[in-house]
Protein backbone atom coordinates (compact mmCIF):
# COMPACT_ATOMS: atom_id res chain seq x y z
CA UNK A 1 0.00 0.00 0.00
CA UNK A 2 0.99 3.38 -0.89
CA UNK A 3 1.16 6.00 2.15
CA UNK A 4 -1.23 8.53 0.60
CA UNK A 5 -4.03 6.93 -1.39
CA UNK A 6 -2.63 8.51 -4.27
CA UNK A 7 0.65 9.20 -6.35
CA UNK A 8 2.60 12.17 -6.21
CA UNK A 9 2.67 13.44 -9.87
CA UNK A 10 5.20 15.21 -11.68
CA UNK A 11 4.92 16.58 -15.65
CA UNK A 12 6.96 16.62 -18.30
CA UNK A 13 6.94 18.93 -21.58
CA UNK A 14 9.56 16.81 -23.98
CA UNK A 15 10.73 17.62 -27.51
CA UNK A 16 12.96 15.24 -27.98
CA UNK A 17 15.32 12.61 -26.19
CA UNK A 18 19.33 13.06 -26.00
CA UNK A 19 21.42 9.98 -26.56
CA UNK A 20 24.68 11.93 -26.33
CA UNK A 21 26.23 11.51 -23.07
CA UNK A 22 27.35 14.65 -20.81
CA UNK A 23 26.05 16.54 -17.63
CA UNK A 24 22.84 17.60 -17.06
CA UNK A 25 23.36 20.58 -17.85
CA UNK A 26 23.84 20.29 -21.48
CA UNK A 27 20.45 19.63 -21.43
CA UNK A 28 18.46 22.01 -23.75
CA UNK A 29 14.61 22.96 -23.50
CA UNK A 30 12.32 20.02 -23.71
CA UNK A 31 15.37 17.43 -24.04
CA UNK A 32 14.95 14.47 -22.10
CA UNK A 33 17.96 12.43 -21.04
CA UNK A 34 18.54 8.84 -18.88
CA UNK A 35 20.95 10.10 -15.86
CA UNK A 36 22.97 7.23 -14.04
CA UNK A 37 22.58 7.64 -10.27
CA UNK A 38 25.91 7.36 -9.49
CA UNK A 39 27.70 9.35 -12.09
CA UNK A 40 25.04 11.92 -12.78
CA UNK A 41 25.95 11.55 -16.37
CA UNK A 42 23.54 10.91 -19.21
CA UNK A 43 23.20 7.74 -20.43
CA UNK A 44 24.03 7.14 -24.46
CA UNK A 45 22.67 3.91 -24.86
CA UNK A 46 19.23 3.41 -22.21
CA UNK A 47 18.98 0.31 -23.44
CA UNK A 48 22.17 -1.11 -21.83
CA UNK A 49 21.22 -0.02 -18.36
CA UNK A 50 21.21 -2.50 -16.08
CA UNK A 51 17.46 -3.70 -14.22
CA UNK A 52 19.34 -2.98 -11.13
CA UNK A 53 20.82 0.52 -11.72
CA UNK A 54 18.93 3.96 -10.13
CA UNK A 55 18.34 6.31 -12.94
CA UNK A 56 17.13 9.33 -12.89
CA UNK A 57 14.33 10.70 -15.77
CA UNK A 58 15.80 14.67 -16.68
CA UNK A 59 14.55 16.96 -18.72
CA UNK A 60 15.95 20.30 -19.68
CA UNK A 61 14.44 23.52 -17.98
CA UNK A 62 11.93 26.03 -20.39
CA UNK A 63 13.50 28.69 -18.57
CA UNK A 64 16.57 29.92 -19.92
CA UNK A 65 17.25 32.66 -17.60
CA UNK A 66 18.19 31.52 -13.87
CA UNK A 67 17.21 34.18 -12.43
CA UNK A 68 14.25 36.12 -11.07
CA UNK A 69 14.32 40.36 -12.60
CA UNK A 70 18.04 39.58 -12.94
CA UNK A 71 18.33 39.58 -9.08
CA UNK A 72 21.25 36.90 -8.21
CA UNK A 73 19.29 36.32 -4.63
CA UNK A 74 16.82 34.34 -6.77
CA UNK A 75 18.54 31.88 -9.18
CA UNK A 76 18.24 27.97 -10.14
CA UNK A 77 15.35 28.49 -12.51
CA UNK A 78 16.74 27.58 -15.40
CA UNK A 79 17.60 23.87 -13.42
CA UNK A 80 16.36 20.81 -14.68
CA UNK A 81 13.82 19.47 -13.92
CA UNK A 82 14.21 15.82 -12.69
CA UNK A 83 11.98 12.61 -11.06
CA UNK A 84 13.14 10.63 -8.06
CA UNK A 85 15.61 7.94 -8.40
CA UNK A 86 14.15 4.98 -10.61
CA UNK A 87 14.73 1.49 -10.47
CA UNK A 88 13.48 -1.30 -13.23
CA UNK A 89 12.33 -3.55 -10.41
CA UNK A 90 10.24 -0.72 -8.43
CA UNK A 91 8.28 0.67 -11.58
CA UNK A 92 4.10 -0.72 -11.18
CA UNK A 93 2.97 0.46 -14.43
CA UNK A 94 3.65 2.20 -17.97
CA UNK A 95 1.04 3.32 -20.11
CA UNK A 96 0.56 5.76 -23.41
CA UNK A 97 -2.22 7.66 -23.68
CA UNK A 98 -2.94 9.34 -27.51
CA UNK A 99 -4.17 12.04 -28.55
CA UNK A 100 -8.00 11.57 -30.07
CA UNK A 101 -9.32 14.34 -32.97
CA UNK A 102 -12.84 15.61 -32.00
CA UNK A 103 -15.80 14.45 -33.50
CA UNK A 104 -18.99 17.27 -33.60
CA UNK A 105 -21.96 16.04 -32.67
CA UNK A 106 -24.33 15.12 -35.55
CA UNK A 107 -28.40 15.48 -36.08
CA UNK A 108 -30.42 14.22 -39.03
CA UNK A 109 -34.00 13.52 -40.02
CA UNK A 110 -34.73 12.02 -43.61
CA UNK A 111 -38.19 12.25 -45.25
CA UNK A 112 -39.75 9.83 -47.61
CA UNK A 113 -41.46 10.60 -50.77
CA UNK A 114 -44.69 10.74 -49.68
CA UNK A 115 -44.37 12.50 -45.99
CA UNK A 116 -45.43 15.60 -47.35
CA UNK A 117 -48.62 15.77 -48.75
CA UNK A 118 -50.04 19.14 -50.54
CA UNK A 119 -51.52 21.55 -47.99
CA UNK A 120 -49.35 20.10 -45.17
CA UNK A 121 -46.11 20.92 -42.87
CA UNK A 122 -43.65 19.11 -41.48
CA UNK A 123 -42.50 20.65 -38.09
CA UNK A 124 -39.06 19.90 -36.95
CA UNK A 125 -37.94 20.74 -33.43
CA UNK A 126 -34.26 20.97 -32.38
CA UNK A 127 -33.08 20.69 -28.93
CA UNK A 128 -29.46 21.90 -28.04
CA UNK A 129 -27.91 20.39 -24.95
CA UNK A 130 -24.98 20.10 -22.64
CA UNK A 131 -22.41 22.24 -20.92
CA UNK A 132 -21.92 24.54 -23.93
CA UNK A 133 -25.46 25.51 -23.90
CA UNK A 134 -25.76 25.68 -19.93
CA UNK A 135 -22.86 27.65 -19.68
CA UNK A 136 -24.20 30.19 -22.32
CA UNK A 137 -27.94 30.18 -21.82
CA UNK A 138 -28.07 29.12 -18.50
CA UNK A 139 -30.56 26.60 -19.46
CA UNK A 140 -30.95 23.82 -22.96
CA UNK A 141 -32.37 25.60 -25.30
CA UNK A 142 -35.02 24.25 -28.37
CA UNK A 143 -36.66 25.60 -31.76
CA UNK A 144 -39.46 24.81 -34.07
CA UNK A 145 -39.06 24.72 -37.71
CA UNK A 146 -41.82 24.30 -40.44
CA UNK A 147 -42.38 23.94 -44.50
CA UNK A 148 -45.38 26.34 -44.02
CA UNK A 149 -43.82 28.64 -47.01
CA UNK A 150 -43.28 25.43 -49.53
CA UNK A 151 -46.09 25.46 -52.35
CA UNK A 152 -47.83 23.33 -54.77
CA UNK A 153 -48.34 23.88 -58.54
CA UNK A 154 -52.05 22.79 -60.04
CA UNK A 155 -52.42 19.30 -60.14
CA UNK A 156 -49.12 18.24 -57.39
CA UNK A 157 -50.02 15.88 -54.93
CA UNK A 158 -47.09 15.73 -52.56
CA UNK A 159 -44.22 18.48 -51.71
CA UNK A 160 -40.48 17.42 -52.62
CA UNK A 161 -38.98 16.51 -49.41
CA UNK A 162 -35.77 18.32 -50.36
CA UNK A 163 -37.22 21.51 -50.27
CA UNK A 164 -39.67 21.03 -47.31
CA UNK A 165 -36.34 20.00 -44.97
CA UNK A 166 -34.58 22.80 -46.40
CA UNK A 167 -37.45 25.50 -45.62
CA UNK A 168 -37.62 23.78 -42.18
CA UNK A 169 -34.08 23.63 -41.89
CA UNK A 170 -33.03 27.06 -42.70
CA UNK A 171 -35.68 28.28 -40.01
CA UNK A 172 -33.79 26.43 -37.14
CA UNK A 173 -30.44 27.25 -38.74
CA UNK A 174 -31.56 31.27 -38.43
CA UNK A 175 -33.16 30.83 -35.09
CA UNK A 176 -30.93 33.38 -33.00
CA UNK A 177 -30.62 31.35 -29.93
CA UNK A 178 -29.45 27.93 -31.61
CA UNK A 179 -27.67 29.76 -34.04
CA UNK A 180 -24.25 29.58 -32.02
CA UNK A 181 -23.83 26.27 -31.53
CA UNK A 182 -24.99 24.44 -34.61
CA UNK A 183 -24.55 24.60 -38.68
CA UNK A 184 -25.53 22.73 -41.31
CA UNK A 185 -23.25 19.83 -42.24
CA UNK A 186 -20.46 20.65 -44.30
CA UNK A 187 -20.47 20.00 -47.78
CA UNK A 188 -24.27 20.51 -47.90
CA UNK A 189 -26.87 19.85 -45.05
CA UNK A 190 -29.54 18.38 -47.59
CA UNK A 191 -28.56 14.60 -48.96
CA UNK A 192 -31.15 13.96 -51.76
CA UNK A 193 -31.52 10.82 -53.56
CA UNK A 194 -33.51 10.85 -56.84
CA UNK A 195 -34.34 8.91 -59.51
CA UNK A 196 -32.30 10.12 -62.51
CA UNK A 197 -31.16 12.86 -60.59
CA UNK A 198 -27.30 12.93 -62.33
CA UNK A 199 -25.64 15.10 -59.99
CA UNK A 200 -21.65 15.50 -60.52
CA UNK A 201 -19.68 13.96 -58.33
CA UNK A 202 -15.92 13.57 -57.33
CA UNK A 203 -14.02 12.56 -59.22
CA UNK A 204 -14.33 14.83 -62.71
CA UNK A 205 -12.57 14.56 -66.04
CA UNK A 206 -9.98 16.11 -68.17
CA UNK A 207 -9.38 20.01 -67.39
CA UNK A 208 -8.33 22.52 -70.23
CA UNK A 209 -7.25 25.13 -67.60
CA UNK A 210 -7.55 28.04 -70.45
CA UNK A 211 -5.12 31.20 -70.46
CA UNK A 212 -6.13 35.02 -69.14
CA UNK A 213 -7.40 34.35 -66.04
CA UNK A 214 -6.83 37.14 -63.11
CA UNK A 215 -4.91 34.69 -60.47
CA UNK A 216 -6.80 34.46 -57.32
CA UNK A 217 -9.19 31.95 -55.40
CA UNK A 218 -12.63 31.65 -56.58
CA UNK A 219 -15.81 29.81 -54.99
CA UNK A 220 -19.40 28.70 -56.74
CA UNK A 221 -18.32 29.92 -59.78
CA UNK A 222 -21.02 28.79 -62.23
CA UNK A 223 -20.63 26.86 -65.82
CA UNK A 224 -22.38 26.63 -69.00
CA UNK A 225 -23.03 24.00 -71.51
CA UNK A 226 -24.00 20.11 -70.90
CA UNK A 227 -27.16 18.66 -70.57
CA UNK A 228 -27.60 19.74 -66.48
CA UNK A 229 -27.95 22.75 -64.74
CA UNK A 230 -26.89 24.06 -61.71
CA UNK A 231 -22.90 22.37 -61.24
CA UNK A 232 -20.92 25.31 -59.91
CA UNK A 233 -17.16 24.69 -59.04
CA UNK A 234 -14.33 25.82 -56.48
CA UNK A 235 -11.44 26.72 -58.00
CA UNK A 236 -7.80 28.69 -58.30
CA UNK A 237 -6.10 30.33 -60.81
CA UNK A 238 -2.37 30.53 -60.82
CA UNK A 239 -0.83 32.17 -63.89
CA UNK A 240 -3.58 33.09 -65.45
CA UNK A 241 -4.51 29.09 -65.40
CA UNK A 242 -6.84 27.58 -63.36
CA UNK A 243 -5.46 24.84 -61.62
CA UNK A 244 -5.85 21.12 -61.17
CA UNK A 245 -8.20 20.07 -60.12
CA UNK A 246 -11.30 22.57 -59.30
CA UNK A 247 -14.12 20.46 -56.21
CA UNK A 248 -17.58 20.31 -56.39
CA UNK A 249 -19.13 23.48 -54.87
CA UNK A 250 -22.73 22.54 -55.69
CA UNK A 251 -23.22 19.24 -57.87
CA UNK A 252 -26.29 20.12 -59.82
CA UNK A 253 -28.66 18.09 -61.61
CA UNK A 254 -29.14 16.58 -65.34
CA UNK A 255 -25.88 16.04 -66.35
CA UNK A 256 -24.65 12.97 -68.86
CA UNK A 257 -20.93 11.28 -68.52
CA UNK A 258 -18.95 13.22 -70.75
CA UNK A 259 -20.41 16.30 -70.64
CA UNK A 260 -17.52 19.09 -71.27
CA UNK A 261 -18.65 22.57 -69.65
CA UNK A 262 -17.18 26.12 -69.60
CA UNK A 263 -15.89 27.31 -66.79
CA UNK A 264 -17.31 30.81 -66.33
CA UNK A 265 -14.27 32.54 -63.94
CA UNK A 266 -14.99 36.12 -62.96
CA UNK A 267 -12.11 37.92 -63.70
CA UNK A 268 -10.06 38.26 -66.66
CA UNK A 269 -10.91 38.13 -70.54
CA UNK A 270 -10.37 33.85 -71.26
CA UNK A 271 -7.61 33.60 -74.21
CA UNK A 272 -8.43 30.45 -74.50
CA UNK A 273 -11.72 29.26 -72.31
CA UNK A 274 -10.98 26.54 -69.58
CA UNK A 275 -13.26 23.49 -69.97
CA UNK A 276 -13.75 20.30 -67.95
CA UNK A 277 -15.52 17.03 -68.23
CA UNK A 278 -18.07 15.13 -66.65
CA UNK A 279 -16.57 12.19 -65.57
CA UNK A 280 -19.34 10.84 -63.14
CA UNK A 281 -22.64 11.33 -61.87
CA UNK A 282 -25.08 9.68 -59.25
CA UNK A 283 -28.54 9.72 -58.15
CA UNK A 284 -27.41 10.86 -54.74
CA UNK A 285 -25.86 14.25 -54.07
CA UNK A 286 -25.58 16.62 -51.00
CA UNK A 287 -26.44 20.47 -51.48
CA UNK A 288 -26.83 23.36 -49.45
CA UNK A 289 -29.87 24.82 -48.22
CA UNK A 290 -29.49 27.67 -50.21
CA UNK A 291 -28.64 25.71 -53.37
CA UNK A 292 -32.08 23.31 -52.54
CA UNK A 293 -33.98 26.97 -52.56
CA UNK A 294 -32.06 28.66 -55.39
CA UNK A 295 -30.84 27.50 -58.74
CA UNK A 296 -28.84 24.57 -57.91
CA UNK A 297 -31.25 22.07 -57.45
CA UNK A 298 -35.13 22.22 -59.22
CA UNK A 299 -37.31 20.82 -56.92
CA UNK A 300 -39.73 17.92 -58.29
CA UNK A 301 -43.82 18.57 -58.89
CA UNK A 302 -44.14 14.61 -58.32
CA UNK A 303 -41.45 13.28 -56.41
CA UNK A 304 -43.19 10.25 -55.90
CA UNK A 305 -43.00 9.37 -59.44
CA UNK A 306 -39.65 10.63 -59.04
CA UNK A 307 -38.45 8.67 -56.36
CA UNK A 308 -37.08 11.48 -54.26
CA UNK A 309 -35.94 11.28 -50.54
CA UNK A 310 -34.37 13.58 -48.62
CA UNK A 311 -31.96 13.99 -45.35
CA UNK A 312 -31.60 17.38 -43.17
CA UNK A 313 -28.20 17.21 -42.08
CA UNK A 314 -26.75 19.08 -38.94
CA UNK A 315 -24.07 19.27 -36.80
CA UNK A 316 -22.49 21.32 -33.72
CA UNK A 317 -20.38 24.17 -33.89
CA UNK A 318 -19.91 25.83 -31.03
CA UNK A 319 -16.81 27.70 -30.20
CA UNK A 320 -15.72 29.07 -26.96
CA UNK A 321 -14.31 31.95 -26.37
CA UNK A 322 -10.30 31.56 -25.85
CA UNK A 323 -8.14 34.21 -23.78
CA UNK A 324 -4.33 34.65 -25.27
CA UNK A 325 -1.15 33.79 -23.69
CA UNK A 326 -0.65 37.72 -22.44
CA UNK A 327 -4.05 36.82 -19.87
CA UNK A 328 -3.82 33.25 -19.71
CA UNK A 329 -4.87 32.37 -15.99
CA UNK A 330 -5.32 28.53 -15.30
CA UNK A 331 -8.74 29.26 -14.16
CA UNK A 332 -10.36 30.37 -17.52
CA UNK A 333 -12.67 27.79 -18.53
CA UNK A 334 -11.97 25.31 -21.70
CA UNK A 335 -14.95 23.36 -23.26
CA UNK A 336 -14.35 19.23 -22.23
CA UNK A 337 -17.88 19.08 -23.38
CA UNK A 338 -19.02 19.09 -26.93
CA UNK A 339 -22.36 20.61 -27.54
CA UNK A 340 -25.34 18.04 -27.98
CA UNK A 341 -28.31 18.10 -31.14
CA UNK A 342 -31.30 16.19 -30.70
CA UNK A 343 -33.47 16.29 -33.98
CA UNK A 344 -37.32 15.20 -34.13
CA UNK A 345 -39.98 15.56 -36.13
CA UNK A 346 -43.59 16.44 -34.98
CA UNK A 347 -47.25 16.37 -35.81
CA UNK A 348 -49.59 19.55 -36.42
CA UNK A 349 -50.37 19.58 -32.83
CA UNK A 350 -46.80 19.50 -31.68
CA UNK A 351 -46.27 16.20 -30.43
CA UNK A 352 -43.64 13.55 -31.90
CA UNK A 353 -44.54 12.03 -35.10
CA UNK A 354 -43.40 8.64 -35.63
CA UNK A 355 -45.23 8.38 -38.72
CA UNK A 356 -43.24 9.64 -41.23
CA UNK A 357 -39.19 10.81 -41.02
CA UNK A 358 -36.53 9.15 -39.22
CA UNK A 359 -34.64 11.01 -36.70
CA UNK A 360 -30.94 9.63 -35.85
CA UNK A 361 -27.88 11.24 -34.22
CA UNK A 362 -24.37 10.71 -33.04
CA UNK A 363 -22.97 12.13 -30.05
CA UNK A 364 -19.88 14.61 -29.64
CA UNK A 365 -16.33 13.39 -29.02
CA UNK A 366 -14.19 16.03 -27.33
CA UNK A 367 -10.05 15.94 -28.43
CA UNK A 368 -7.78 14.21 -25.88
CA UNK A 369 -5.10 15.70 -24.04
CA UNK A 370 -5.19 19.15 -25.52
CA UNK A 371 -2.57 21.56 -25.13
CA UNK A 372 -5.01 23.70 -22.50
CA UNK A 373 -5.08 20.16 -20.08
CA UNK A 374 -0.78 20.23 -20.91
CA UNK A 375 -0.28 23.54 -19.48
CA UNK A 376 -2.46 23.77 -16.72
CA UNK A 377 -0.36 20.26 -15.66
CA UNK A 378 3.00 21.48 -16.39
CA UNK A 379 2.07 24.83 -14.46
CA UNK A 380 0.89 22.72 -11.08
CA UNK A 381 4.34 20.77 -11.60
CA UNK A 382 6.23 24.00 -11.59
CA UNK A 383 3.98 25.72 -8.24
CA UNK A 384 4.66 22.23 -6.38
CA UNK A 385 9.08 23.31 -7.23
CA UNK A 386 8.25 26.75 -5.60
CA UNK A 387 8.32 28.18 -9.51
CA UNK A 388 6.00 31.56 -9.57
CA UNK A 389 3.28 31.78 -11.64
CA UNK A 390 1.15 35.34 -11.14
CA UNK A 391 -2.34 35.41 -12.18
CA UNK A 392 -5.36 37.16 -10.97
CA UNK A 393 -4.08 40.65 -10.70
CA UNK A 394 -4.13 43.63 -12.63
CA UNK A 395 -0.64 43.57 -13.48
CA UNK A 396 -0.12 39.86 -13.36
CA UNK A 397 1.03 39.67 -17.35
CA UNK A 398 4.05 41.99 -15.93
CA UNK A 399 5.07 39.73 -13.07
CA UNK A 400 4.90 36.67 -15.40
CA UNK A 401 7.26 38.44 -17.73
CA UNK A 402 9.63 39.58 -14.66
CA UNK A 403 9.55 36.33 -13.40
CA UNK A 404 9.94 34.02 -16.53
CA UNK A 405 7.23 31.85 -15.99
CA UNK A 406 5.94 33.08 -19.54
CA UNK A 407 8.51 30.36 -20.82
CA UNK A 408 6.24 27.82 -19.88
CA UNK A 409 3.14 29.61 -21.31
CA UNK A 410 4.68 30.19 -24.41
CA UNK A 411 6.18 26.70 -25.07
CA UNK A 412 2.89 24.84 -24.79
CA UNK A 413 0.67 25.00 -27.86
CA UNK A 414 -2.76 25.44 -26.20
CA UNK A 415 -4.56 24.75 -29.58
CA UNK A 416 -2.50 21.94 -30.41
CA UNK A 417 -3.54 17.83 -28.95
CA UNK A 418 -0.26 15.91 -26.98
CA UNK A 419 0.08 12.50 -25.96
CA UNK A 420 1.76 11.07 -23.05
CA UNK A 421 3.85 8.43 -21.90
CA UNK A 422 3.20 7.50 -18.05
CA UNK A 423 5.73 5.81 -15.70
CA UNK A 424 4.28 4.90 -12.07
CA UNK A 425 6.78 3.97 -9.91
CA UNK A 426 7.03 3.27 -6.06
CA UNK A 427 9.55 4.28 -2.97
CA UNK A 428 9.76 1.64 -0.75
CA UNK A 429 10.21 2.23 2.87
CA UNK A 430 12.89 -0.09 4.31
CA UNK A 431 13.17 1.93 7.58
CA UNK A 432 9.66 2.29 8.76
CA UNK A 433 8.80 3.33 12.22
CA UNK A 434 5.39 1.75 11.88
CA UNK A 435 6.66 -1.60 11.33
CA UNK A 436 4.62 -2.18 8.06
CA UNK A 437 5.99 -2.41 4.87
CA UNK A 438 5.14 1.00 3.10
CA UNK A 439 5.65 3.01 -0.15
CA UNK A 440 5.63 6.02 -2.12
CA UNK A 441 4.26 6.31 -5.44
CA UNK A 442 5.53 9.10 -7.86
CA UNK A 443 3.46 9.17 -11.36
CA UNK A 444 5.51 10.83 -13.98
CA UNK A 445 3.64 12.77 -17.40
CA UNK A 446 5.83 12.87 -20.29
CA UNK A 447 4.16 14.81 -22.32
CA UNK A 448 5.06 15.14 -26.49
CA UNK A 449 3.38 17.18 -29.18
CA UNK A 450 1.42 14.19 -31.43
CA UNK A 451 3.03 13.45 -34.59
CA UNK A 452 6.49 15.16 -33.67
CA UNK A 453 9.63 13.72 -33.29
CA UNK A 454 9.30 14.03 -29.85
CA UNK A 455 6.69 11.32 -29.65
CA UNK A 456 8.60 9.01 -31.77
CA UNK A 457 11.57 9.06 -29.34
CA UNK A 458 9.24 8.79 -25.81
CA UNK A 459 7.92 5.68 -27.17
CA UNK A 460 11.51 4.24 -28.21
CA UNK A 461 12.45 4.96 -24.54
CA UNK A 462 9.76 3.86 -22.75
CA UNK A 463 9.93 0.62 -24.77
CA UNK A 464 13.93 0.57 -23.46
CA UNK A 465 12.05 1.02 -19.79
CA UNK A 466 9.96 -1.63 -20.36
CA UNK A 467 12.53 -3.75 -20.34
CA UNK A 468 14.05 -3.07 -17.72
CA UNK A 469 11.02 -3.20 -15.48
CA UNK A 470 9.18 -5.69 -13.41
CA UNK A 471 7.52 -8.21 -15.39
CA UNK A 472 4.33 -6.88 -14.54
CA UNK A 473 4.80 -3.45 -15.61
CA UNK A 474 4.12 -3.69 -19.41
CA UNK A 475 3.78 -0.50 -21.25
CA UNK A 476 0.10 -0.20 -22.62
CA UNK A 477 -0.77 1.06 -25.83
CA UNK A 478 -4.45 0.00 -25.72
CA UNK A 479 -6.01 3.53 -24.86
CA UNK A 480 -7.67 3.62 -27.90
CA UNK A 481 -9.75 6.96 -28.76
CA UNK A 482 -13.38 6.62 -28.96
CA UNK A 483 -15.93 6.74 -31.92
CA UNK A 484 -18.94 8.69 -31.12
CA UNK A 485 -21.98 7.10 -30.78
CA UNK A 486 -25.47 6.32 -32.75
CA UNK A 487 -28.22 7.01 -31.11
Amino acid sequence: MAYFNHAFRKCFLVDSVTTAAGATTTLGPGDLGVVDGSTWQVVANPAAVSPGAQTFLVVGSQHTVDTIGNNPGHGGYSESVKSKGIMGKYISKLWKSLDCAPAAATAEVALASDCVPCGSSIFLRMDVKGSPALRFLNHNAYAIGDSANVCCVDGQTHIDPAAALAEAGKQLLADPILAPFVREKVGGGIEITRTGLAAVVAPLGALVGGTGYDNGTYTDVPVSGGTGSGLTLDLTVSGGIVQATPTIACPGQGYAVSDVVTILVPGGTAGTPSTIAVATIADTASYTIAEVQGSGYVESTDPVTDGVSAKLQVEGAYVDTQFGNCSFDTRDHYEKEPVQIILSSLDETGEPCNDCGVASRTTGVMAQISGETVLRDLLMSERYMQMPYNQGNADSSRIREIEHSDDIVSAVDRSGRYVSLNLLHSVPRFNNPSGVFDNDQYLYTFYAVAGSAGETALDTLFGQIEALASVDAVLDTTDACGSPCTI
